[in-house]
């Protein structure tokens, strides 16, 4: 999973963790701020938290895509990508087949 993925799928912790730093800074130096403050640090913060994971990811990405060395990585083929699975991998080979059925003849 990509780091930008879990910081989306704990957007709501990270929000509420954000929002709980900003209250503590204010009552360790005496300050008291605002509702509406206090919701648009959180949100800047998150949003920067979420910009800075993405260009991880991408710079992550670009990287890996320049790299000659894709041992263990991603395989791609026919437009399906499968991420560590080895393509020629025993669970790659599996077959599946019904069994056989016999037609009788039966004489109308």
């Amino acid at each position: 999973m990509a780091l930008s993925d879990a910081v989306v799928s704990n957007l709501t912790t990270i929000s509420v963790a954000v929002i709980a730093l900003v209250k503590a800074y204010g009552l360790m130096f005496g300050r008291s701020f605002g509702g509406g403050f206090i919701l648009a640090a959180s949100t800047v913060a998150v949003g920067i938290i979420l910009v800075c994971t993405l260009a991880w990811d991408v710079s992550q990405k670009a990287t890996h895509a320049i790299s000659r060395d894709h041992r263990g990585h991603e395989t791609c083929r026919g437009g399906i990508c499968w991420h560590g699975v080895a393509v020629k991998s025993p669970a790659s080979q599996v077959r599946f087949r019904l069994p056989q059925q016999r037609q009788l003849d039966v004489a109308l």
